[in-house]
């Protein structure tokens, strides 16, 4: 297959520099040929990235940049990007690759999927990729992998193609392992939304560290969050467990205890955040089942009203 990964940023970078050593060190096959589409403010002379691995060991590489070509003859996308970029960046490139090139969304929240085009959907399989592994982009091309983790890829939308999932989930396994397929990727998703709803908005409007979530102080709020966070799950179908949730949570907290939340990140750095896919996402599903929100939709108003202030 040919590779393209849309994104420079920590993970789209984590994921070049892995497929990027599996094919160099392998001489694999599985890749024909691998690139990167940048964006369009991106200064493309400067190729030079710089990977630090858990081990602490630097690696220098050179990003390959894709060309119109690349792009037109791309056979699986990989959008490494925050949630509000994967539409516009859909929408660019849409007209130029091939109408049945498999499409791979890397990214926090959910609810990007109902942008989409329905044409663009009805040709074009659209996978998922969860991952928790970490990883910290300190400046341009510059990335530290901060936590091993693992991967999950799952068909998204679009019809299974059990030949097509087994390349994509080995040769994403082979370069940064473990990576699995899971056929109940929507569930994974929801999983992981529960964990950003809690951590993400509570670290941004409090200026602390993961781990802090677990405070006594922020028990109730907790629970709050993942109770509304069930309910409008299960109303779309997903049957999640309250307590298990709100287990998974603390555990995450204390495992990324001294870790600064990406959505924390984007707030001290004056950058949109992805609140909208996260909590907002919860609190539209609210409204459009009528099932009261009260504590997403307050970290979602709060968390939007913090870079409005600024």
């Amino acid at each position: 297959m040919n590779w393209l990964i849309i994104g420079q940023g920590a993970i789209g970078l984590l994921w070049y520099h892995h497929l990027q050593q599996y094919t160099r060190l392998n001489n694999s096959s599985e890749i024909t040929s691998l690139s990167l589409l940048a964006s369009k403010n991106h200064d493309h002379s400067q190729k030079n990235y710089q990977y630090t691995s858990l081990e602490q060991d630097i690696f220098q590489g050179k990003i390959k940049y894709a060309t119109h070509t690349q792009l037109q003859s791309a056979d699986t996308i990989f959008l490494c990007l925050k949630s509000y970029q994967i539409t516009f960046a859909i929408q660019q490139i849409s007209a130029h690759i091939k109408t049945d090139a498999n499409i791979i969304l890397a990214h926090n929240g959910m609810g990007t999927l109902e942008e989409l085009s329905p044409n663009f959907t009805k040709t074009h399989p659209i996978y998922v990729l969860i991952t928790t592994h970490g990883c910290l982009r300190s400046k341009p091309l510059t990335i530290t992998h901060t936590g091993a983790g693992k991967s999950e890829l799952g068909l998204l939308f679009g019809h299974n193609n059990p030949r097509i999932e087994k390349v994509l989930s080995s040769t994403l396994h082979n370069a940064l392992s473990p990576t699995i397929f899971a056929v109940d990727i929507t569930k994974k998703q929801w999983l992981k939304l529960a964990i950003n709803c809690v951590i993400n908005p509570i670290t941004a409007l409090h200026n602390i560290n993961n781990g802090l979530v677990n405070n006594h102080q922020f028990t109730e709020q907790r629970k709050q969050i993942i109770t509304e966070l069930v309910a409008v799950a299960k109303a779309e179908g997903i049957h999640l467990s309250i307590s298990d949730l709100n287990d998974n949570v603390q555990l995450v907290a204390q495992a990324t205890a001294s870790n600064c939340s990406s959505m924390r990140c984007d707030v001290l750095a004056n950058r949109q955040t992805e609140i909208d896919y996260i909590n907002g996402y919860i609190h539209r599903l609210g409204i459009k089942h009528n099932i009261k929100t009260p504590e997403n939709s307050k970290n979602y108003h709060h968390v939007k009203a913090l870079l409005t202030a600024k």
